[in-house]
């Protein structure tokens, strides 16, 4: 009930399209330049999104700051606030970097979810100001910013829940795609030479490459977003990648090469069998 609440409220924010729209132009015009640094903020290199990792510091410090604001322990409350200011800041710029490959409702909702964590950060700011003697003020006005703060940290910390949880963004989209040792038959039977092709596989949807006697066969859903690779996709080298949002995976393995995709694309065995070309799903690893 209350998700159907929350959501309904979301829907109807179409102000926040045009915000989002802005904000992920900046974003990509600074992260686009450093694919390195984008791919680290992502968590290509840990093969998990790092955004969820790094937002627990925030939210743990925070919750123990109010504890210790309440129970009128005051350094420790004043060292947590600033333990998560810290978090707060390393988590909004792994957050930037998901949110460049965001589009239509995910990108709405993270919009709210990241001006509302921005606010909190804001308020957080000013207790921390307060609490160090940077500017005038009393515990009292430290303690209720950080309250205010904090509403605002839990409130921002559903929506992006929501986003991942709800719409799905920076899942595994093979994560229920079993593996199978049963080959199939790849319909249709002849690929072009060197370019993304679709083929089916039984129920599969396989991207193809062919460059020689030699094919390449990836599953087509690319993992980061769910676009079609044979569709979206761009050969470079030994790689492909999804023009949707920049990934890049390994041809022969699947491996993820470049972000915002944390996760392995699905890649094929191939033979030539009585029925044509064959594929079956590769062992993980």
């Amino acid at each position: 009930m209350i998700r159907r609440l929350v959501n309904g409220i979301l829907d109807r924010q179409e102000w926040a399209d045009g915000v989002g729209e802005l904000l992920q132009k900046i974003y990509l015009a600074v992260l686009r330049p450093v694919p390195p640094v984008k791919d680290l903020l992502h968590g290509t290199w840990l093969g998990h999104a790092l955004h969820p990792v790094v937002t627990d510091l925030p939210v743990g410090a925070f919750s123990a700051a109010l504890f210790l604001d309440l129970i009128d322990q005051v350094d420790g409350a004043n060292w947590a606030t600033l333990l998560g200011f810290v978090g707060m800041l390393a988590a909004a710029a792994t957050g930037i970097a998901d949110y460049t490959g965001t589009d239509g409702k995910t990108r709405r909702y993270a919009t709210i979810h990241s001006l509302l964590m921005f606010f909190s950060t804001i308020f957080y700011l000013a207790s921390v100001l307060v609490r160090f003697e940077i500017v005038a003020g009393t515990n009292d006005h430290a303690m209720i910013a950080a309250i205010v703060g904090y509403v605002l940290l839990v409130v921002g910390a559903y929506i992006g829940g929501e986003v991942v949880f709800g719409l799905g963004y920076m899942v595994d989209r093979h994560a229920w795609r079993g593996g199978g040792g049963k080959w199939s038959a790849l319909e249709p039977a002849s690929f072009p030479e060197d370019a993304p092709a679709k083929a089916k596989a039984g129920a599969q949807s396989i991207v193809v490459v062919k460059r020689g006697d030699t094919v390449y066969a990836l599953h087509d859903t690319c993992a980061h977003a769910g676009c079609s690779l044979a569709e979206h996709g761009k050969l470079v080298g030994d790689k492909i990648e999804c023009q949707c949002h920049g990934s890049r995976f390994d041809l022969r393995t699947g491996r993820v090469a470049r972000g915002p995709a944390t996760f392995d694309q699905p890649a094929y065995e191939v033979r030539r069998g009585d029925a044509g070309i064959e594929v079956r799903r590769a062992p993980h690893g």
